[in-house]
């Protein structure tokens, strides 16, 4: 089946998919693309509506001014948020508190305890990133940056859209069900990853946005 150019949106004649070497050649843009990413991308965004996002996503649009953004909300977070209480509030407590509360310092228990708050740390984060977490994509002319994380916290990667080549699904290297977990990639000079929390639904509607800012 035809497939598309990421960059330029021109459709990809037959005539120029090699299937043997999974290679797909785009003669205008002079770039060549995995013809299998190309048939997993297109079947992504097939029936995408940007009028109609999904719920918790959203997309806004005003003369230069452009935002898609979902939140990382899921109903991981009924059983995350439980198991998290149990593990951090058992081991701080265990290790830590009891350091605390008979005023004396154990160098052993501190040093042995550090991979337990470390897993602490970890677990009230992905809490927050399933409760109250979003993932945004902000632009202004030329100008862009993603944001993930809660309310103001978070991290941020700025880009340029005229070095961004596209908008495309990849995979993370987390695992869920013996599977890695895709995420969104903007491939630039530095490629910037993202969205690897967001559902199915929430991934394919801020790709479909992406790719149309990113076509002008």
């Amino acid at each position: 089946m035809p497939v598309t150019c990421p960059q330029c949106r021109t459709e990809i004649p037959l005539a120029d998919v090699n299937v043997a070497t999974d290679i797909a050649l785009c003669r205008r843009c002079g770039t060549t693309y995995s013809f299998a990413e190309l048939q997993l991308d297109r079947d992504e965004t097939a029936g995408v509506d940007l009028a109609r996002p999904p719920r918790g996503a959203w997309l806004r649009r005003q003369a230069n001014e452009f935002e898609v953004g979902a939140t990382t909300r899921s109903f991981a977070a009924l059983i995350l948020i439980p198991f998290t209480l149990v593990w951090a509030g058992g081991s701080m407590g265990g290790l830590y508190g009891t350091q605390i509360s008979h005023h004396k310092f154990d160098l052993f228990q501190s040093l042995f305890g550090i991979p337990f708050l470390l897993g602490s740390v970890a677990l009230v984060t992905l809490s927050l990133m399933t409760t109250l977490g979003k993932v945004v994509v902000r632009a202004s002319g030329d100008q862009g940056v993603v944001f993930v994380g809660v309310g103001p916290l978070g991290w941020t990667r700025k880009f340029r859209r005229s070095e961004i080549k596209m908008a495309r699904v990849a995979m993370s290297k987390w695992q869920q069900n013996n599977r890695n977990v895709p995420q969104l990639e903007l491939d630039g000079p530095v490629p910037i990853r993202f969205g690897s929390g967001l559902t199915e639904a929430r991934r394919h509607f801020m790709l479909a946005a992406l790719r149309q800012y990113l076509r002008g």
